[in-house]
């Protein structure tokens, strides 16, 4: 009961100085955002710095925290681990390595709820690096979000909004899986998309992150294979009459 009094006595005192609080090793939220919206995000949860000194992180853990964690609030997960490995590569160690696909990692920026989020790793891990270019365009709020399907342990999919863009964000536990995204949230019209996804050899290489464009209208079905540890984005926007198509154009990134 101290500590409980000591973290609702800094969020007032934080209020009352106009000042945001992220309380990072925290207990998990208790719903005082209702009364204090200054406290912008927490921790409270087995995040990505458990890479560092525990073998208890895995990529059923980390779609689980979509379904139970993050129902009590904004999770300071700290994701952006990029020295991506497999299974069998995975060790404990500094710098971290994370198990799991580049794409997966991305998507914890789109699942994951945290007004403000915090960069797990080293600026010259993701620096020009595949990937590095959707950090800069994910926002941290959002004017709407959508579940679009999963199960506790094997998937979660979620569509989000920032005014006129959706955002997707797909990620896989440790079995390949072939997944049906509907877009019949997006209102009538046709839409460009930009996608960050596995490559057909990111389960051996998580590193590697395939980058596409492709067209779609309101109420298409997109087909996502999803690799082992494996995730996908996409930034879907509305097509302005008159502008070109950007479908069939992709490049691997290495």
């Amino acid at each position: 009961q101290y500590m409980v009094n000591w973290y609702h006595n800094i969020i007032k005192c934080a209020a009352e100085n106009q000042l945001l609080v992220d309380f990072h090793g925290a207990y998990k939220p208790d719903g005082i955002i209702r009364t204090y919206p200054n406290m912008i995000t927490r921790e409270g949860l087995m995040g990505n710095e458990y890479y560092q000194f525990s073998t208890k992180m895995n990529p059923e853990h980390n779609v689980k925290l979509a379904f139970t964690r993050m129902l009590a609030g904004q999770m300071d997960y700290t994701p952006g681990g990029f020295l991506n490995v497999t299974r069998e590569q995975f060790k404990k160690q500094a710098p971290t390595l994370v198990w799991n696909t580049r794409a997966a990692e991305l998507s914890k920026f789109v699942i994951y709820e945290s007004p403000l989020t915090v960069v797990c790793d080293h600026p010259d891990n993701i620096l020009n690096k595949p990937g590095a270019d959707f950090l800069k365009i994910v926002p941290t709020v959002w004017d709407d979000i959508k579940f679009i399907a999963g199960y506790p342990g094997d998937y979660i999919a979620l569509a989000k909004r920032s005014e006129k863009d959706w955002f997707v964000g797909v990620m896989n536990n440790s079995i390949g899986r072939l997944i049906n995204i509907k877009l019949d949230f997006l209102p009538s019209g046709d839409y460009d998309m930009e996608i960050w996804a596995d490559s057909k050899d990111s389960a051996k290489k998580p590193e590697l992150l395939q980058k596409s464009k492709q067209t779609a209208k309101s109420g298409d079905t997109l087909k996502i294979k999803m690799t082992d540890n494996g995730g996908y984005v996409a930034v879907i926007r509305k097509r302005e009459p008159g502008s070109d198509s950007t479908a069939g154009r992709s490049i691997i990134l290495i």
